[in-house]
């Protein structure tokens, strides 16, 4: 095996973990048996004999005694702030009726001051719920009867109480914005809103996090993405003062999984003119910066979720019957607008399209936008992109395109696809296989979290299994390989955040992010990928979990303690 040196001879390493099984992602050396790290930076991959060579008086070497490494996972779609800050708040996850879920709340609220803000975390669908439904206005009320209560669920579907209602200006007669539902029976408002623009607007409304919590959120979350193997993440739809905060935390040394940002273009009430204003001022740039916290682009909202995607055909199950195949949020002129804007401002777009109209619209837009500027050298992507179709193919790769995929969702809510969409469409909802096969950039693999299980392994094995959580196996022809699946978890995220120059592989002069597994995710039945055990991760040449037999390794600092990024800008929305 040929070994790959970009260091000085005569230079130790720092470190050297030898006797594993090594996946580099590499094409140039596919499998090693050692690394040797420097600092941040990856100094060798090659075999044991050859890692000798880095050997110095303080040294430290570790045999990993036959255990799996590969780069560390970098999830290409997590609202890590948004599921750290959920992490606060109780779960609503184990709910199995809507009793449970009510519940829940009750609680919350009985430990909320009366008069605030109850509002519940998303990480939950009510497809596994016993009566398969979301819960109403009514039951709301009867819950939280001395508070303005929100029950989230996902980024597209909010429930209100009537004290919610009440603060937010909406009464039984108010018509929900061209871009969303308000849900009513018999005429009378059930609560439930959906469309992620307008539900976006409202949340805007509600008070917004002081730094302790930010601080608490990020702490909390960072230390489970570390547990997981997380060593990076694309987070979407950031407000201007959410990623000054991610920039502060990284000055202060407060980040251990590298974040590339998308900045959220500003929501309808807004205004399209001034989100263009906006782009068009270079408030927003791309910024390499220092690996830690980086811009990447802008993220536009085409459509919605499980129930309000943008489709060609109508759905199975139509909860909107003046729009039964769903619509977009935004029109074809506004779309256009912005993603030229963005091209002519240097910033590539991420556009979230769940339906297959909803592609349609993007490609069009990436299309118009191309005309003026090519797209070339820049990551724009199609986020999710489910339910494509065969003649997307050609567009995608005329525009150099590449494609965020999150299998998790097909995991998490394949159930709800089977019962708004039918089965047969479900089951081509997210066809892995197909991306895989059609698209010539690079796919990238991530989870949608907190609207989906974080967790890579349990995504990995969803990607090879095509299991769901309540919907059995759906699109087995869709399925792809242990090993393509890593790579979607790696490489491929990599790309899209246009990190592939660092991050992502295991070479000489990569940064140092790996993981340490207890088993080959390739060797072990495909259900159990999800149990395999990170028994350590290591970003930027550092251990952020874990531990190693026979070796102290460097170690990632506490995080300090997280101040404001500018007065006044963290505290409450007026």
């Amino acid at each position: 095996m040929k070994s790959h040196d970009s260091s000085p001879a005569g230079e130790p390493a720092d470190f050297i973990i030898r006797g594993a099984l090594v996946l580099t992602m590499n094409p140039e050396q596919p499998r090693a048996s050692a690394v040797a790290v420097r600092g941040n930076t990856i100094v060798f991959v090659g075999n044991d004999q050859h890692a000798e060579q880095f050997l110095g008086p303080a040294t430290t070497v570790v045999d990993a005694k036959g255990r799996f490494i590969c780069p560390g996972f970098h999830d290409s779609h997590n609202h890590m702030l948004m599921t750290g800050l959920g992490m606060l708040i109780p779960t609503l996850s184990g709910a199995r009726s809507v009793g449970e879920l009510l519940t829940v709340l009750r609680t919350q609220a009985d430990d909320t001051p009366a008069g605030t803000w109850v509002v519940s975390a998303g990480d939950w669908h009510e497809s596994r719920l016993h009566e398969a439904r979301m819960a109403s206005r009514a039951e709301l009320d009867e819950a939280c009867p001395a508070h303005p209560a929100v029950l989230r669920r996902g980024g597209h579907n909010i429930v209100l109480n009537s004290m919610a209602l009440e603060r937010l200006e909406i009464a039984e007669d108010s018509q929900a914005p061209a871009s969303a539902t308000y849900v009513r029976d018999n005429g009378r408002l059930t609560g439930q809103i959906i469309g992620n623009a307008h539900v976006t607007d409202l949340l805007d409304l509600l008070p917004k996090p002081g730094p302790n919590q930010y601080r608490e959120a990020l702490e909390t979350v960072q230390r489970r993405y570390s547990a997981a193997g997380i060593t990076s993440v694309i987070d979407p739809a950031l407000t201007l003062e959410e990623m000054q905060l991610y920039r502060s935390l990284a000055a202060s040394s407060g980040l251990q999984v590298r974040v590339s940002m998308l900045w959220r273009v500003p929501p309808p009430r807004v205004g399209v003119d001034a989100a263009v204003r906006m782009i068009e001022s270079g408030q927003v740039q791309v910024d390499d910066g220092d690996g830690w916290a980086r811009t990447i682009g802008v993220k536009i909202c085409v459509d919605g979720g499980v129930e309000t995607g943008y489709y060609r055909e109508q759905y199975r199950r139509v909860d909107d019957i003046d729009h039964p195949r769903g619509k977009p949020f935004l029109g074809t002129e506004d779309l256009d607008r912005l993603c030229k804007a963005a091209n002519l401002a240097g910033l590539p777009v991420g556009a979230h399209c769940v339906g297959d109209a909803g592609i349609d619209m993007v490609l069009d837009a990436y299309e118009k936008a191309n005309v003026l500027k090519p797209l070339e050298g820049q990551r724009w992507t199609l986020i999710h992109m489910l339910y494509p179709h065969s003649e997307h193919w050609d567009r995608v790769n005329a525009l150099g395109v590449g494609i965020a995929a999150q299998e998790p969702l097909h995991f998490a809510l394949g159930s709800g696809f089977a019962e708004y969409l039918g089965s047969d469409r479900a089951a081509a909802i997210a066809p892995l296989a197909d991306y895989l096969a059609k698209c010539e950039n690079p796919i990238g693999g991530g989870s949608d979290s907190p609207v989906a299980p974080y967790e890579p392994l349990l995504g990995i094995e969803a990607s090879v299994t095509r299991s769901t959580r309540s919907a059995g196996v759906l699109g087995h022809e869709f399925a792809i390989s242990p090993r393509d699946a890593l790579a979607m978890y790696t490489s491929g995220s990599a790309w899209c955040a246009n990190a592939e120059r660092r991050l992502g592989t295991l070479a000489p002069g990569m940064l140092a992010d790996l993981v340490v597994l207890s088993d080959d995710p390739g060797a072990v039945a495909s259900h159990d990928i999800g149990a395999i055990e990170v028994l350590l991760t290591v970003v930027d040449g550092r251990v952020s979990h874990g531990e190693f037999d026979g070796g102290v390794l460097p170690r990632i600092q506490a995080l300090p303690c997280l101040e404001p990024a500018h007065p006044g800008e963290i505290t409450e929305r007026k």
